[in-house]
């Protein structure tokens, strides 16, 4: 009776709800079947009911109007968003659509689909990534022939021309009947959309709020089951629910879904908002969505009713005792805050209303006249909380104070006639600099640069006025303040003249007295959306946030406290009949303990020993687990910054990426490549270049990931160094080439001075004769300087891509090169297209090109048995590429080294002749610098009717 009771309790407890699937009972559903099969949504306190898709369903209708609780399908239906009736994402499990279009095999492209008979659904052609193909292609339905979806054999016997297929399902049948077929896939067309997705109406999210979560950790949880025991769920699904499908069409099936779910980059359930984010902006463009219509909208992890603050139980019944809270403020610091005839206003006053609403108890102002008086109230308990404060050590002695909620960098304002100051090491110390007085930042600034001559103001109008008389040569406070100051006052008289490298960091300081209300504002401050900071910045400083961003927190701690504790009394029975016996039983006992306490040690050695192999090796070693890392290595902790490996177990996979390659480490984790590189970010900010691989290995029966990575700094101050040889190296030659250049026209400058000189002392001179004489030496002169040009620029420094002629480049060079030619008699033919302009570094392409030409004067020098001496320059477009091919007829490069001559500090010369570093660098500036591809090969070809053989070296460089 007590159980029959119970279970009728139980079952008044568990909410009936339902999910509507978009297809057949199939492994695509295998989660949730799981999750209803295994208990989990009936642990949550749900009763499931899994519908099948029939023919003529309206999947996102039935859950808008609550014929069903929950819907399954892909994100294109938020192009249909009903504000009246809005859906909200809950979840989505493949990250890419698996809906495609299985076509006859003489159709290749969407265009081709025109005029053909396709078989998909009603809904399918309103609402999925099929429909925006078509759009995009500008395929209307009055275009093609649509036929009501029936099944894979219309397409078979050639009843149809295309059909709407999943990449999970069809191509298994067409493959077993060895038909032949096409796939056109949306996403090769650069339609992304995510595949099955979890949806709910709003409505039922409203009044469903602490339940939701749960549900969406029950499926979460069906899905990891169904994962791993794959075998098990099929033989449900074949047995109970269908037989659509063959077992091993089932396992096909499976095969395919784990692959659409990039489990290496993204957690079970997690939504792409980089994805969602571009097509909503998509359907905003079109026209298919109110353009006011944001991201937390449609996701419920982004929205309002997902966020849980989890405050403990003595939080929660501290505000519920609290009536107010009483805020100092800084009263005259805008734009950040002031409170002027009773009201606050200001950039902080919005957060602090937000963080009101959030708690739901006023904040109220304890008036001061200062921010110096605000912190003397503080210190006399006579208010609550500080709105903003930096925190230093002298304040957090009677003040807890929060991780930082708004980050601004420090900036300085100077008259407008000061050059761009990038630092304030540009400074001369003899230069006063005020700073506000009573600012935590000031204490900083002065501590860390103690030769400045720093003057501390009252005020920011101070300051700024000091600057302006002159009293001062500028003056330091946040970038935003000083921005709004001189917008407002001293839009003509002063400028930002820099941005400097330390930054503002605003936390909330809370009395060290109430320590339940500071952890309530650092959970607030720790859970503040980035979307809610930009809503409030865009209302008092003009930056435009991209909405595509995707800032993600990977703070997912796993924590299983499963603490087992056996308590077993056992009463020892007096046997005293065999003494012998006992002390027997004894001696092999403590045997057995010492055999142990060897094993313990050996084992403790060998873990030890293991460790300190581990540790010896070069590179830095992590394991993670679900995206945390669990175990470091010395080298890797000294690498990152820390001092223990204590310090980053536990960290996320992605804690120390660099924000720009973030995405670009989850696209190379889903490819099976050796290593790449990437960029790291040190525990003080520092960022470096990692070359990093990865696998997976089983570690204590458990699935992990191994991360092997090397620090690649020195290697690439090596490169830069290798530069800067090579340019030392050319620079060499090219003095040769001037001074072997300057001899004629010096010579002939001393001839015709000396020449003048005896006619003059003769009084010979002939006035016409003279006067042609100095023109001859002001020519001279005018070559003399035009080669100290050529010069010159060759070795400025290139900051910016240019746009030139190649032929005007080319020939520059040639000039440069113009007497060494001439000596070794060496002939230059040139044919090249003189339309052709490039976009690049045009003096290292400079380099390049003469490393390459003096390699062939060089080459000329060795084979001396060489009478007719050319070296042919081509330039012409190749497939919206520019090619330069440079080709002597010196017999060529020997096969044996043709392959290691762009190898640094590989050379054919003698050592006092060559560095081995000049093909080297042309290499890294045509592949590296310039993005553009450097060949070398041997021809044979025939010039003047006879044959010659000799090396070429063919450049590419893209036009884009």
């Amino acid at each position: 009776m007590s159980f029959l009771f119970f279970n009728i309790l139980f079952a008044q407890n568990t909410k009936k709800v339902s999910i509507q699937f978009n297809w057949k009972y199939q492994f695509e559903f295998a989660g949730y079947i799981a999750a209803k099969e295994k208990g989990f949504y009936e642990d949550a306190g749900f009763d499931v009911e899994l519908k099948e898709y029939k023919h003529g369903i309206d999947i996102e209708k039935d859950v808008q109007n609550g014929i069903s609780t929950f819907g399954i399908y892909d994100t294109s239906i938020i192009d249909n968003y009903d504000k009246n009736k809005p859906i909200i994402l809950l979840a989505n499990y493949l990250k890419i659509s698996p809906l495609i279009f299985i076509t006859k095999r003489d159709i290749f492209s969407p265009k081709e689909l025109k005029n053909k008979t396709i078989s998909m659904s009603t809904f399918e052609f309103k609402n999925s990534s099929l429909k925006r193909l078509l759009d995009k292609f500008n395929i209307k339905q009055e275009d093609i022939n649509i036929k009501s979806f029936g099944s894979i054999k219309e397409f078979m016997d050639g009843k149809v021309d295309a059909i709407s297929a999943f990449i999970t399902n069809e191509p298994f049948i067409l493959q077993k009947n060895k038909i032949e077929y096409n796939i056109i896939n949306p996403s090769n067309f650069e339609i992304k959309t995510l595949g099955e997705s979890l949806f709910s109406s709003l409505s039922y999210l409203k009044n469903n709020t602490r339940n939701i979560k749960n549900f969406i950790e029950a499926t979460n949880k069906g899905w990891l089951y169904a994962l791993n025991n794959k075998e098990e769920i099929i033989d449900i699904i074949y047995n109970k629910y269908s037989k659509y499908k063959s077992k091993d069409a089932l396992r096909y099936e499976a095969k395919k879904i784990e692959s659409l779910m990039l489990l290496d980059s993204y957690n079970i359930g997690e939504i792409r908002q980089d994805i969602l984010s571009s097509q909503l902006e998509e359907a905003k463009k079109t026209g298919k969505i109110d353009k006011n219509i944001q991201l937390n909208q449609l996701v419920y992890s982004l929205s309002k009713y997902s966020k849980n603050y989890d405050f403990s139980k003595d939080e929660i019944s501290y505000l519920e005792k609290k009536d107010k809270i009483i805020m100092c403020i800084a009263p005259n610091r805008m734009p950040f805050e002031e409170y002027k005839n009773g009201k606050y206003s200001g950039i902080i006053s919005d957060f602090m209303k937000f963080f009101e609403k959030e708690l739901h108890i006023p904040l109220l102002i304890y008036p001061t006249k200062s921010f110096k008086d605000s912190l003397d109230a503080i210190k006399q308990k006579k208010c609550d909380i500080i709105s903003e404060v930096i925190s230093n050590e002298k304040r957090k002695k009677y003040l807890d104070i929060t991780k930082p909620y708004l980050t601004f960098p420090l900036a300085i304002a100077t008259k407008n006639n000061i050059r761009y100051i990038n630092s304030l090491d540009d400074i001369l110390d003899d230069k006063k600099i005020a700073v506000g007085k009573d600012y935590a930042f000031s204490e900083f600034l002065i501590k860390k640069y103690p030769n400045k001559n720093f003057i501390l103001v009252n005020s920011v109008e101070e300051g700024l006025d000091r600057v302006l008389q002159d009293e001062v040569y500028g003056f330091i406070d946040s970038l935003t303040t000083l921005g709004y100051r001189l917008q407002n006052s001293y839009f003509s008289e002063l400028k930002i003249a820099g941005k400097l490298d330390e930054n503002f960091d605003l936390s909330i300081g809370v009395r060290n007295d109430q320590f339940l209300l500071y952890s309530i504002f650092e959970k607030l401050v720790q859970k503040l959306e980035v979307s809610t900071k930009h809503e409030i910045m865009k209302k008092w400083i003009s930056i435009n946030y991209e909405n595509n961003i995707d800032y993600k927190f990977f703070w997912k701690v796993f924590i299983v406290l499963i603490i087992i504790l056996f308590i077993i009394t056992y009463r020892y029975r007096e046997v005293l009949d065999n003494k012998k016996k006992i002390q027997k039983e004894r001696e092999k006992l403590r045997e057995k303990n010492n055999e142990l306490k060897k094993a313990q040690i050996a084992l403790e050695e060998s873990i030890s020993n293991f460790e300190v192999l581990l540790d010896s090796i070069m590179e830095a070693v992590l394991v993670f687990k679900d995206h945390n890392c669990i175990d470091i290595n010395k080298v890797g902790y000294k690498l990152l910054g820390y001092n223990s490996k204590d310090e980053v177990i536990g960290k996320n996979l992605y804690h120390h990426v660099h924000d720009d390659f973030v995405v670009t480490l989850k696209e190379l984790l889903n490819k099976d490549l050796d290593f790449y590189e990437i960029e790291l970010v040190k525990k003080d900010g520092t960022i470096f270049p990692a070359l990093v691989k990865d696998r997976y290995i089983y570690l204590n029966n458990e699935r992990v990931k191994l991360f092997t990575i090397v620090d690649l700094t020195e290697l690439k101050n090596k490169d830069r160094l290798l530069f800067k040889q090579s340019k030392l190296a050319s620079m060499g030659e090219m003095i040769g080439n001037i001074a072997h250049q300057w001899r004629q026209p010096l010579s002939l400058i001393s001839t015709i001075s000396t020449g003048l000189k005896l006619k003059i002392e003769a009084n010979l001179d002939d006035k016409k004769e003279s006067i042609e004489f100095l023109d001859k030496l002001n020519s001279t002169a005018q070559h003399l300087s035009s080669t100290i040009d050529d010069f010159r620029n060759f070795f400025a420094a290139d900051k910016r891509k240019e746009k030139f002629s190649l032929v005007s480049m080319i020939e520059q060079n040639l000039v440069l090169l113009d007497s060494i030619f001439k000596t070794n008699f060496i002939n230059v033919v040139l044919n090249i297209d003189k339309t052709l302009y490039v976009n690049t570094y045009k003096n290292e392409l400079t380099q390049a090109l003469l490393n390459i030409l003096n390699n062939a004067s060089d080459a000329y020098k060795e084979k001396k048995t060489v009478e007719d001496k050319y070296i042919f320059i081509d330039a012409y477009k190749q497939n919206n590429s520019a090619v330069i091919t440079i080709k002597d007829n010196a017999g060529g490069i020997p096969e044996n080294i043709i392959e290691n001559i762009f190898e640094p500090y590989f050379t054919t010369k003698h050592k006092s002749d060559g560095t081995g570093i000049g093909l080297y660098m042309t290499y890294q500036i045509i592949n590296e610098h310039i993005y553009g591809k450097i060949e070398a090969f041997n021809c044979r070809y025939s010039y003047n009717n006879r044959l010659y053989k000799g090396a070429v070296f063919k450049i590419t460089i893209p036009l884009d």
